[in-house]
């Protein structure tokens, strides 16, 4: 069972549309449960493995509140230098300044999840990201 802490106050329905219109994006359902209550907030559990590497740390969800220092626009943003692949959506951070996002390239409906290492960017953006799972439900039941 997955824990919250330090999350935010809810996110209204008008924040997840102003969000998804400014990314131009759709986010899945599961995810969008999570973030209207946990907005910001850390999970505990917290770590979880990929086929080439192990224990990475889950951060924070970004925020859908505009005034959040990581409101998940202004994160989306930073990384529109071409070190992330446009339509790849940051949604968390890990402690080490990597990402957890969703890959909208193939389309708008059932993103899967991706981890995008910033160090391997600055090299080549392509193997930056590694394939996590397919959903977001998928990835809150691999935290361990």
């Amino acid at each position: 069972m997955v824990e919250w802490d330090f999350g935010e106050h809810p996110v209204s329905n008008e924040e997840i549309i102003e969000v998804e219109n400014t990314l131009q994006v759709k986010f899945p359902k599961d995810y969008l449960e999570y973030v209207k209550i946990y907005s910001g907030a850390t999970p505990s559990p917290e770590t979880f493995d990929l086929e080439n590497r192990e224990g990475i740390a889950f951060g924070y969800l970004h925020s859908f509140h505009k005034k959040s220092e990581s409101y998940i626009v202004n994160v989306s943003n930073r990384y529109r230098d071409g070190r992330i692949p446009d339509k790849v959506i940051s949604i968390a951070d890990d402690v080490f300044g990597n990402e957890i996002c969703f890959d909208f390239r193939k389309g708008l409906s059932s993103p899967s999840m991706l981890f995008w290492d910033h160090e391997i960017a600055y090299e080549d953006k392509e193997s930056s990201i590694s394939y996590v799972c397919d959903t977001f439900t998928e990835l809150m039941n691999k935290l361990e």
